[in-house]
């Protein structure tokens, strides 16, 4: 009876970005992309004889668990892919660190993490012109590599000043979504390749979040402006102080922090009190930043 072997048949694997790493990943998806389509405008019969050829471009998504405990530092889980683009895009005009040198790319198009009892899942999804190299995959891999995954007690949720020592809040997570979305354009330029040329437009987080909560910190955030100075105006004012909002990954003495926004907005706040329940407030958020925000020094 034949076996196979991991090359075929796995439960991880390992996938190589350009200027990043190697990335654990559970489940990998990706497809090609050839716009075409045809044009019926000749007269005599029914047939297509014009073939419109439009862009070619790949699109990806990696998805697995968020891990904890791993140390190699060659390796790195979801949510880490996730902060390095999140910090290398934010710049709007990127350099060509994660390029090849004939100009190919691939972006962040949007991200996605979902907190629950079960597990801590990311999931990153990815546009460009060139595919994510996944043929070594296996000799890649790094040996003896230990972690498990993350659950919602190894997160926090922060709000307020983002950078500072201790933070202004954190707050223990029991559940949640939190979405990143980058605008893009596919640009074509005349003389150039059938691949187009990517356009980093803006970014938007959103999110809905169920913190374990007191009164007095709920009472807090509703009575002190300076914690998030976006979701109370002042009158005449515009209060922009970069205030933001990042979710925390555990270990708390040394964590791993994936920055939201440097400017937030509680969209909504539920504060909920119910007997033999633990008292809880589901926060929803936008968070925002731009290329002169400090998102990429404070981390």
């Amino acid at each position: 009876m034949p076996l196979l072997n991991s090359q075929f048949l796995s439960n991880w694997y390992t996938l190589s970005f350009d200027g990043v790493g190697i990335c654990i990943a559970e489940s990998f998806t990706q497809a090609k992309v050839q716009e075409a389509s045809n044009k019926s405008a000749i007269q005599g019969d029914i047939g297509t004889h014009i073939m419109d050829i439009g862009g070619k471009y790949y699109t990806s998504s990696v998805s697995a668990p968020v891990l904890i405990g791993y140390t190699d530092a060659q390796v790195l889980d979801v949510f880490d892919l996730i902060k390095h683009y999140t910090i290398y895009q934010s710049n709007t005009i990127p350099n060509n660190f994660f390029n090849n040198e004939d100009g190919n790319a691939y972006l962040l198009k949007s991200a996605t993490i979902d907190i629950s009892s079960d597990a801590v899942k990311a999931t990153a999804n990815f546009e460009g012109d060139n595919r994510i190299d996944i043929a070594t995959y296996v000799t890649n891999a790094p040996d003896n590599l230990y972690a498990r995954t993350a659950r919602f007690y190894d997160t926090k949720f922060t709000l307020g000043l983002i950078g500072t020592t201790p933070e202004t809040f954190s707050f223990n997570i029991l559940s949640g979504n939190i979405n990143i979305n980058f605008d893009i354009d596919k640009v074509y330029i005349l003389n150039s390749t059938q691949a187009p040329r990517f356009a980093i437009r803006g970014y938007s987080a959103t999110g809905s979040i169920k913190l374990a909560i007191t009164p007095e910190q709920y009472a807090n955030i509703l009575d002190n402006p300076t914690i998030i100075t976006g979701s109370e105006q002042t009158p005449g004012f515009l209060n922009a102080t970069a205030s933001g909002a990042q979710l925390i990954i555990a270990p708390f003495d040394a964590p791993r922090y994936l920055v939201l926004g440097t400017y937030a907005v509680i969209t909504k706040i539920e504060f909920n009190m119910q007997q033999n329940s633990i008292i809880t407030a589901n926060v929803e958020f936008a968070a925002f930043f731009n290329k002169d925000s400090f998102l990429v020094t404070n981390i």
